[in-house]
């Protein structure tokens, strides 16, 4: 089994660049303070923006669907939430310690079912010095592997604090690997 087919133009497409939208300006500092809180505050975004979505949106915390799994090392996998059974993956990881890695990884399970994912890592206050880092184009070998992901494997990440972006001078709200 390989990558699910999938091209960057159609509906799917129009929802992943309204879905890019959302992410860039979504106040992910003001929703919470773990991972649970975080999921919970974007799919209640992503259910209240149904209507702007052309697939419809499935998430863990609506009761009446259920977020499609992928099989892999003897194990279901689940993203967080999606647009479709077969469209669009969302994963959102905090990143406090690790986390980065895992990401990574899930986006390629995720991949197997979905044309596309997006990978959202809000990075946690004891983080700050490597989102720092980032913003700064100091972390070369990580944005090499997460343009590759975007460009042929249509794993889009995007890095964004959990903390007040606004109160450190230069630092981007959002940073984004998306076409």
């Amino acid at each position: 089994m390989g990558f699910k087919s999938t091209k960057r133009t159609g509906n799917y497409w129009n929802d992943a660049i309204e879905l890019d939208k959302l992410i860039k300006n979504f106040p992910f500092h003001t929703t919470g303070k773990n991972e649970r809180d975080f999921e919970n505050g974007f799919a209640t975004t992503l259910l209240t923006l149904q209507n702007n979505f052309n697939a419809n949106v499935i998430t863990q915390i609506d009761k009446t669907t259920t977020v499609q799994s992928v099989y892999c090392f003897g194990k279901k996998h689940r993203p967080d939430m999606t647009l479709d059974e077969d469209g669009i993956a969302i994963e959102l990881k905090f990143i406090n310690y690790d986390g980065l890695k895992d990401a990574i990884g899930q986006g390629h399970f995720y991949r197997l079912r979905y044309r596309f994912v997006f990978l959202i890592l809000i990075m946690s206050d004891a983080k700050k010095e490597t989102y720092e880092d980032i913003n700064n184009k100091q972390e070369k070998d990580l944005e090499d592997i997460l343009d590759y992901l975007a460009k042929n494997l249509n794993i889009f990440t995007y890095i964004v604090p959990s903390f007040d972006a606004s109160k450190i001078p230069g630092l981007k709200k959002c940073i984004s690997f998306f076409p």
